[in-house]
């Protein structure tokens, strides 16, 4: 399947489109659920502002081309005679992956931290594998960002057409380097996620495959990290074709990484106007004098036993959920 330029500025467009949605609507979920803003919001602006950099950037790399495009002729898209351009896109394609690759690591960040808030109380396994994977996630990205400007050397080989530089410039260490290391990723995350997988054995079947579902999305991203390799070497790691699958899984990896806590935080939500409801219908005497208090801002007798029972009730079912969504 052989993307054009234009095909990929179009797929980059609406995946990180999609993407920067659904980071927003995660941040705020969460605000709404926990009251304030934590440590993943941090991790979310981060993502943000790497998605719309990397947007900008991948816009002039499919404008200026690249020199493995220019050596193996398909430069219908670029002007492969200017080689002022053709070195600052074969550049730009180097902190275009850099991007890439700095996303998908702060997307694995972002689930580890969902895990890690989930399991407060875990397994001694579990807590060792949330150790690893924090471990995992900065060794494995301090490798992939050494591979991706080091494959060539020395360093102008990447913007060298004549005399030919070789294999480096079609960056296939890079390439492996950064899928293996986000399929490790993936699995140690899904190995995390098996707890949650045995609490609802018990649970009615709809509850079971939502639950497995949501932890088992690991696995599209998976698929998608081979397919891209596949397709990359298939066409001769022609940048186009680069381009559109690294939006593509930049899209999927947002996908995965943040759905878990908005279904959590919607879950949360409804729950929480359900039980409100509920109160109302039980005692309507109390909630009618409760809205003529806030009315005439006088004090009202409410039965100090009912409030209680219902700041008892509220806050046991919020620290049941806290366990299933941070």
């Amino acid at each position: 399947m052989l993307v054009s330029s234009e095909e990929a500025k179009v797929g980059g467009w609406v995946c990180a489109g999609l993407s920067l949605v659904i980071l927003v609507i995660r941040m705020f979920a969460a605000r709404l659920h926990h009251g304030s803003f934590d440590i993943s919001t941090v991790v979310c602006v981060a993502a943000i502002v790497t998605i719309i950099a990397r947007l900008v950037v991948n816009q002039f790399v499919l404008t200026f081309g690249t020199s493995n495009d220019a050596l193996n002729g398909r430069s219908g898209y670029f002007n492969a005679e200017d080689l002022g351009n053709l070195k600052i896109g074969s550049v730009l394609s180097l902190i275009a992956r850099l991007l890439i690759t700095t996303i998908c690591w702060l997307q694995n960040c972002l689930l580890l931290l969902f895990y890690s808030r989930i399991f407060e109380i875990r397994a001694r396994w579990t807590t060792k594998l949330i150790r690893i994977t924090w471990i995992a996630i900065p060794v494995t990205y301090i490798i992939v960002i050494l591979s991706t400007f080091l494959e060539c050397y020395p360093f102008h080989l990447y913007w060298q057409v004549d005399p030919s530089p070789g294999r480096c410039v079609k960056a296939y260490v890079q390439l492996l380097l950064q899928g293996i290391s986000n399929i490790v990723l993936d699995l140690l995350l899904l190995a995390i996620s098996y707890p949650l997988l045995a609490a609802v054995r018990q649970r009615s079947l709809p509850e079971q495959l939502r639950v497995g579902t949501l932890c088992c999305l690991g696995v599209f991203c998976i698929i998608i990290t081979i397919v891209r390799i596949a397709y990359i070497y298939a066409e001769l790691s022609y940048q186009p074709v680069r381009s559109f699958f690294a939006s593509v899984q930049i899209g999927a990896s947002c996908f995965v990484a943040n759905v878990p806590t908005i279904y959590g935080c919607v879950r949360m939500i409804r729950r929480r106007k359900s039980e409100q409801m509920m109160r109302r219908g039980s005692r309507p005497e109390i909630w009618l004098q409760l809205q003529a208090t806030n009315e005439s801002s006088s004090p009202v007798n409410v039965p100090v036993a009912m409030i209680r029972e219902t700041s008892t009730s509220t806050n046991a079912s919020e620290k049941t959920w806290a366990r299933w969504v941070p």
